[in-house]
């Protein structure tokens, strides 16, 4: 039995996140439980390799110490690349946010980013145990980092499907359905920059996960959008995340050419 679900983990962990994450969906109750990947990870770890690989993926995100610049790269490259996706959306004739955050409450800019952090309510760190800490190593170690990297951040976008399909979640809101191809897309780039950083800081899921993940989460919902937190949700630029979705992926695109694909495997971290 170990034997079978170690040769085949990464195909039951995809297969037992969405059990357990669609649950609430398919049954009628809600879309998603978030934790999914987390739960399926230490799961099927555990299943496989004992404790061990249990302590694994805790030793990942535990991983701290790293230079400090790939911090300013997972918490600040968002930034670049979201006020470049502004710049050419208004090029292209789009109308840029307004900013609220940004202009009148800086303040709340950190509390969000403090908001996204907390660990039982984080969908970064609720996704990421699993995602970054977990899957990413086991996909790297069988198809290589580019391929394995490609199969994750398309797994990373479409697990997500039932909250396109809610009215009430920032995914319906950024447009729904016929967002979700283009959501992929921008996860698919993320994952690409998200598996360099993993690899350059000594496969840390905290930096290249947790993190990573929290910010371009946060600086989405200032720089992307006119959304306040606690009130409701606006409907959001759509095509200003269309933008977002080609600019993201080029930049994945750009590192994995550089790298000649191999986005930092087996090269020393710094």
């Amino acid at each position: 039995m170990r034997s079978f679900i170690s040769k085949y983990q990464i195909i039951i962990f995809f297969a037992v996140t969405l059990l357990i994450g669609w649950f609430p969906w398919y049954t009628g109750r809600g879309s998603l439980i978030i934790a999914a990947p987390s739960v399926a990870a230490l799961l099927i770890a555990f299943l496989a390799e004992g404790w061990e690989g249990v302590k694994d993926i805790l030793r990942r995100l535990g991983r701290w110490r790293a230079n400090w610049r790939w911090y300013l790269f997972v918490l600040f490259s968002p930034v670049v690349l979201y006020f470049l996706a502004v710049g050419v959306h208004v090029l292209i004739g789009g109308t840029a946010p307004e900013f609220p955050l940004l202009r009148e409450n800086q303040l709340m800019i950190l509390m969000a980013f403090i908001f996204f952090l907390l660990p039982w309510q984080s969908s970064a760190f609720l996704e990421e145990i699993g995602f970054r800490g977990y899957a990413l190593e086991q996909l790297q170690n069988k198809y290589g980092p580019l391929l394995g990297t490609l199969n994750l951040g398309t797994f990373f976008g479409a697990w997500l499907l039932p909250e396109f399909l809610q009215p009430d979640s920032v995914q319906f809101a950024m447009g729904g359905m016929r967002f979700y191809p283009w959501f992929i897309l921008t996860e698919i780039g993320w994952s690409l920059l998200m598996t360099w950083a993993y690899n350059r800081t000594g496969k840390s899921s905290l930096i290249a996960g947790y993190l990573f993940h929290t910010a371009f989460n946060t600086w989405s919902l200032v720089l992307l959008t006119n959304a306040i937190p606690g009130e409701p949700t606006p409907r959001f630029d759509t095509t200003l995340f269309i933008v977002v979705s080609v600019l993201v992926a080029l930049a994945g695109v750009g590192v994995a050419v550089v790298t000649k694909g191999k986005l930092g495997w087996n090269e020393p971290s710094f």
